[in-house]
């Protein structure tokens, strides 16, 4: 595969899909396991998610907290309704998988929308997403993404 450098990438470390996507999985899986039953996303671990998809304006913000919202709201229906037996596991299983794709696919846009602001604004100047993902993964698990 090609790899592709923007003026936002740090030297180190070169850019390329397979990458973008795992790092954005392993973030989607810490998010998705915040959500539960009886501990919904506080307000701070939403504006989190909603920060790292870069929107750009107060108004792509309203619609990433919207749609953050959404994807709790889908997956905590799914593990309230768990009864223990060995369907409901599976539907549970299937949900958080769900739940954490959806998720991914909201960080990888948060990529692309993320390098698009920073040429747009910053002159190519602003923090990087990839960086910012790379950090709210080693944030909350301790190791390096």
């Amino acid at each position: 595969m090609s790899e592709v450098r923007d003026e936002n990438a740090d030297a180190a470390r070169p850019l390329n899909a397979d990458a973008d996507a795992e790092l954005a999985w392993k973030a989607a899986e810490l998010a998705t396991a915040w959500v539960s039953v009886s501990t919904p996303l506080t307000k701070s671990q939403g504006w989190t998610l909603v920060g790292l998809q870069h929107m750009g304006s107060g108004q792509g913000e309203m619609y990433a907290w919207n749609k953050v919202g959404a994807w709790q709201r889908q997956l905590t229906e799914v593990l309230a309704a768990d009864d223990g037996s060995e369907e409901s596991r599976h539907r549970v299983t299937a949900a958080k998988r769900a739940a954490t794709s959806a998720m991914r696919d909201m960080l990888l846009a948060g990529i692309t929308a993320g390098v698009a602001t920073n040429q747009i604004w910053s002159d190519g100047l602003g923090p990087d997403p990839r960086e910012e993902l790379r950090r709210f993964v080693e944030t909350h698990t301790g190791r390096v993404a």
